[in-house]
């Protein structure tokens, strides 16, 4: 997942999920689903520069949320805590 490109973030809030949407390495469309949406934090700040690429991703699960941190190559860490996250496989 590291290089992903990030396209798009599309919130539904009367269903309360999230949808992002990627272009993986070889340029393929990849989503990832959350259901049962409780926070998101989406920061813009560039302190490593302008970039749209994935460094590293990082689910939790426990037993009442998953929370998803998704750290872009720019620095910022985009937080998603939910009732289901579906990763691509």
């Amino acid at each position: 997942m590291h290089d992903w490109t990030l396209v798009t973030m599309i919130l539904d809030w009367e269903e309360s999920s999230f949808l992002i949407k990627f272009l993986n390495n070889k340029s393929c469309p990849v989503d990832i689903i959350c259901q049962g949406i409780k926070f998101i934090n989406i920061p813009k700040w560039d302190k490593w520069g302008e970039s749209i690429s994935v460094n590293t991703f990082n689910l939790k699960d426990d037993t009442t949320f998953k929370k998803l941190e998704i750290e872009m190559q720019s620095g910022d860490v985009i937080t998603i805590i939910a009732n289901d996250i579906v990763m691509p496989k």
